[in-house]
């Protein structure tokens, strides 16, 4: 049985109707029936100041009556208790005319209607083999205490009671108040102004109000609520309409400007804690061919009242319209200083077009923008961008592409934002396809998911027009629609009107965006601290805009993961990784190029006009970094020639495109560049490059320093400082080329300290292959061009030499490993006989950690020598009795020197009693040791056994360690994915050591372990040098389906 159905809810039976339970971000139907092992008990995961839910599902066979869902409190640590005020039920509405559009989940009925709605809780009529939806959520306080709180809920029905127990998992992670947001989240809703038509009647025409009556308020004051529950944190508001109430004007045209409504609006907002930001409506109105300036003009033609005019740009008094410099010039020093006054300016947004095209446009823009910075000197502007118009980009403050426009044109919006602009994404009725959007047929993980897209690429900001415009078209008199039942799409509308109450009933779907918008600031928390493990859990969701995973148990599971690597006092996740190809290229993802394997290599063999074709590493995120692969041209298109290139990607925000990160790249000329989101940012030719050789590339990006070897040279051939990207993926890359590749190595170099490191020596001999920088330069074998470090002094007598690395900061160091020359018979020559080995924090003051006397030739494997766990930022190794070289001179010699810390099972070799090996799924053996720590499927999912009928089946895995280790504890990582967190997880186990892998001492057993949550389980014992560690499970425990199989998601070792 393929190991994806274990991403399968669990399952159980009820008495009465069927009830189970559905995570918040897949779509339930009215046809949907409960897959056979469905949870039958709500478990959430929350942060504080946050909103969590599920969905609680209830279907039978005959009809019922009187369904519906109540919840009480919820008990915690120490009688702590999240109250039933915190605590919310509501029945999903079912849409029966909803038009497919986008990325459309299909009813199992095939048919048109969706839940979407959020209603209030009351008893409903449920048809026979129609299945009933309800919507539970927890507001989990800032304040409240961390741990796990337990209650219930209630499903009543005419066919019987059914309770739903409940558990959420409080974290001690916190959400800022919307009010101080990282992200900016800009729904455009109705109120004053706008387009002075269909906008501003939405409210009236649904609610039966008039524009700022008693009730009108009533609704601005509820939709202030709602925007600050679900994190719209950049309110939309015209302030030129908002003026009209309270304006008079002159017969000499000057204004006497009012701005009571204004900020009686505005205050509600503020008063919500929903305002952070104000975004004024566009103030030029189409056509595009001859756009229009919205200014105030006397009501009656002469002076007092105020009204709405729309008047040409830069033009004298006509037709009733102001000369339109003199209005800018009232206005906007009026608007300055009541900003100024009320303490707004610095959050204000001005915008001057939405989706513009036209020259006529960019002109107009271009004379408000300057008219504007006349008053506001360093301005917040933005407009939602259809396009990629550039017209009126120097005034620009945020960039706000289409998304798939976004898409085709990273490198322009990468630049953009690497000049300091802030880059948001945009989506209206467009785009449709695959891409994300909130349709209310698409999935919701693609709604939930837009604010993850936006963090992956360095935005911070959504814009979308279509919070409550509750018509069914654009033209008057602009009719309240029928919201709940009439044909729509979810573009017009994410919430609709409660009209008795005067409110806003929710959604799913901005349920969804909420959700998405608090993962947001989980990934700038975990960003901050482990960068490496947010962009990890960020791949693993997102490839790119249009592809990313549509399963709501798998995003509720990041979620998860996100608030435990929060939570944990481990270091950041750190993924090496080593492929030679021989077992196919399943680790890795391509959507361009024609790549293959074959033996040891891997090949992409189109040699067209293709710039780009990227073949990435899937679902694993680094910030420092060594890449290393060996490269050939094997072909180039006519159109570039020579010029054509291979090499890597790294940091990339994307992995399938070549511009959202570092590419480095070997030409056919033998020119390597460095190249970002549209500029060559370095270039060097390599010394001895002939056109087609085999050659090996490498690059470390560490901090802001990207550093290039290349070729026979073991000097870097060049070394680039940019700071534009910090953290993605890593990628092969052709441009208008065949190549083939072997040999992948990518080591975060917080494993990997030494290589790259700053070395010095006693003496080096800097010839045929040898040099003190081909010491750390990560190939452990000895090789023609990179043969390792050999000392060159007094070679005649025997003497005293030394290296010394420097590893750039202090770190855990726990063993040293020496490999000794292995090229041919002469492997092993050069290793000294008597000789330190010695740490230190300051390069002065030493530590001798190992001594070694009479050490015999060792052959061409590593050295490695163990120790009690140090900081250090020095290593040096001291030879005080050498051995000779094959010419009979005294040499210490090394073909490569590696300190080691932390996680000794980092990238280890795993071997296994038995394994499904499923690498689509991500069960792989190698997933033990590979760093990750979490079950995420189809991405790395740790190591399954094979299912057995029997829970007393013994199995085991073991990990070798390399060489012998001081090892004092292990850590397993049971799988974490949800609901399937815990399970897998032997219930009986032993954990051993061993020195030869033949001989086991037991330092850790138990028996009757409960099913784990999710996170590292440590087993500490008394420290002990072993070079292999075996963990054993006697009694195995099921899966959702019966199965039993022992499960882990990873070891690690220390």
């Amino acid at each position: 049985m393929p190991l994806a159905v274990l991403a399968a809810p669990q399952a159980g039976a009820a008495e009465g109707p069927s009830v189970w339970v559905l995570d918040a971000t897949d779509r339930p139907f009215t046809s949907t029936t409960p897959p056979g092992w469905a949870p039958t008990g709500i478990e959430l995961y929350a942060a504080r100041n946050a909103y969590e839910g599920a969905q609680i599902l209830v279907r039978s066979g005959s009809a019922q009556t009187g369904v519906s869902v109540t919840s009480g409190a919820l008990t915690g640590p120490g009688g702590a208790l999240i109250p039933a005020a915190n605590i919310t039920t509501r029945y999903e509405y079912n849409h029966p005319n909803i038009q497919k559009v986008g990325n459309v989940q299909n009813p199992p009925d095939g048919g048109i209607a969706y839940y979407d709605a959020l209603m209030d809780t009351g008893p409903q009529s449920v048809a026979a083999n129609t299945t009933y939806a309800a919507y539970y959520q927890v507001y989990v306080p800032a304040g409240q205490a961390p741990g796990v709180y337990i209650g219930s809920a209630r499903v009543n029905s005419s066919l019987g009671a059914v309770t739903v127990p409940v558990s959420v998992t409080v974290y001690g992670a916190t959400i800022p108040p919307t009010s101080q947001s990282t992200f900016k989240m800009n729904n455009w809703f109705s109120s004053a102004g706008w387009d002075y038509a269909g906008t501003e009647a939405s409210i009236p025409n649904e609610y039966g109000v008039r524009m700022y009556d008693a009730n009108w308020w009533t609704v601005e004051a509820n939709i202030a609520a709602n925007m600050a529950r679900h994190r719209n944190n950049v309110i939309y508001a015209d302030p030129v309409a908002l003026l009209i109430p309270d304006t008079t004007v002159d017969a000499a045209g000057h204004f006497t400007f009012g701005w009571s409504t204004f900020d009686r609006f505005v205050n509600l907002f503020v008063s919500a804690g929903a305002m952070q930001y104000l975004y004024t409506p566009t103030l030029l109105e189409p056509p595009a061919s001859d756009p229009y300036l919205d200014t105030l003009v006397p009501a009656n033609g002469v002076s007092g009242a105020v009204k709405h005019a729309l008047c040409r740009p830069d033009s004298a008094p006509a037709n009733g319209c102001p000369d339109t410099n003199n209005w800018l010039n009232q206005f906007f020093p009026a608007l300055k200083a009541h900003l100024d006054a009320k303490g707004w300016t610095n959050n204000f947004y001005m915008s001057a077009l939405d989706e513009p095209t036209s020259t006529q446009q960019a002109t107009a823009a271009n004379w408000l923008y300057t008219r504007y910075e006349q008053y506001f000197p360093n301005p917040r502007t933005n407009e939602a961008q259809l396009t990629t118009f550039t017209g009126d980009a120097a005034h620009l403050s945020t960039q706000t592409p289409l998304s798939s426009n976004y898409d085709a044109n990273v490198a322009l919006y990468q630049s953009y934002r690497i000049s300091g602009k802030d880059l948001w994404l945009y989506s209206c009725i467009v785009p449709q396809g695959p891409y994300m959007n909130r349709f209310t047929s698409n999935y919701l993980s693609g709604t939930r998911l837009l604010p993850w897209l936006t963090w992956k690429i360095g935005g911070d900001g959504y814009l979308h027009w279509g919070w409550n415009y509750w018509h069914d078209g654009f033209s008057e008199p602009y009719p309240a629609a029928d919201t709940f039942n009439t044909a729509q799409n979810g573009d017009h509308w994410l919430v609709y009107p409660n009209k008795s109450a005067y409110g806003i009933y929710d959604s799913l779907r901005s349920e969804a965006q909420t959700a998405g918008l608090q993962d947001f600031e989980l990934l700038q928390q975990l960003a901050a601290v482990k960068p490496q493990a947010a962009r990890t859990l960020a791949e693993t969701l997102i490839t790119n805009p249009t592809a990313y995973d549509t399963s709501g148990w798998n995003v509720e599971g990041r979620h998860k993961q996100l608030l435990d690597e929060l939570a944990a006092a481990s270091n950041d996740l750190a993924l090496p990784f080593t492929d030679d190809f021989s077992g196919g290229d399943h680790f890795w993802t391509h959507t361009r190029g024609t790549w293959s394997t074959s033996g040891a290599r891997y090949t992409q063999s189109d040699a067209s006009a293709n710039w780009g074709d990227v073949s990435y590493l899937r679902g694993r995120g680094y910030t420092d970094v060594s890449v290393g692969v060996d490269l050939q041209i094997t072909g180039v298109s006519s159109y570039g020639g020579s010029t054509n290139w291979a090499g890597v990607m790294v940091r990339s925000a994307n992995g399938t495109d070549l511009d959202s990160g570092y590419l480095i790249a070997q030409r056919d000329n033998g020119e390597v560049f460095v190249y970002r989101s549209g500029t060559r940012i370095g270039s060097a030719s390599v010394p001895g490059y002939v056109s087609g050789q085999r050659t090996r590339l490498r690059v470390v990006a560490r901090g802001n320093a990207l550093t290039v070897y290349a070729g026979t040279g073991q000097a870097p051939v060049l070394t680039v400082t940019d700071a534009a990207f910090t953290a993605g993926d890593v990628g092969l890359v052709t441009g208008g080329a065949s190549a083939n590749f072997w040999n992948a190595r990518i080591m975060p170099t917080s494993l990997a300290p030494a290589e790259s490191a700053a070395a010095a020596a006693s003496s080096s001999y800097e010839a045929d292959g040898w040099g003190i920088r081909s010491a750390v330069d990560g190939q452990r074998p000895s090789a023609p061009n990179a043969a390792g470090w050999s000392s060159s002094g007094s070679t005649a007598t025997n003497h005293t030499e030394w290296v010394r690395l420097d590893l750039g900061s202090t770190r855990p160091v726990s063993r040293v490993d020496l490999y000794p020359r292995s090229d041919g018979a002469n492997a092993g020559q050069g290793f000294p006989v008597d000789f330190t080995i010695q740490t230190s924090t300051d390069g002065t003051n030493w530590t001798t950690v190992s001594t070694r006397t009479g050490y015999a030739r060792p052959g061409a494997t590593a050295q490695t020598f163990p120790f009690a766990t140090v900081d250090a930022r020095y290593v040096k190794v001291t030879g005080t009795n050498l051995s000779t070289d094959q010419f009979g001179d005294f040499r210490m010699q090394f073909a490569e020197i590696e300190a080691v810390g932390g996680d000794l099972a980092a990238g280890a070799t795993a071997t296994t009693s038995s394994s499904v090996e499923y690498p689509s799924e991500g069960w792989l053996t190698a997933n033990l040791t590979n760093g990750t720590h979490h079950t995420d499927l189809w991405n790395s999912s740790g190591w399954s056994s094979a299912g057995t009928a029997s829970p007393n089946t013994t199995q085991w895995a073991r990990v070798d360690l390399g060489g012998p280790s001081r090892v004092s504890q292990v850590t397993l990582y049971p799988r974490d994915d949800i609901p399937n967190t815990g399970r897998g997880f032997p219930s009986a186990f032993t954990v051993q050591l061993s020195t030869d892998g033949t001989n086991w001492t037991t330092v850790v057993s138990r028996s009757s372990y409960p099913r784990p949550g999710a996170g590292g389980l440590s087993f500490a014992f008394a420290a002990t040098t072993a070079r292999y560690v075996k963990v054993t499970g006697t009694t195995l425990t099921a899966d959702q389906f019966g199965v039993y199989y022992m499960q882990l998601a990873g070891i690690g070792v220390s």
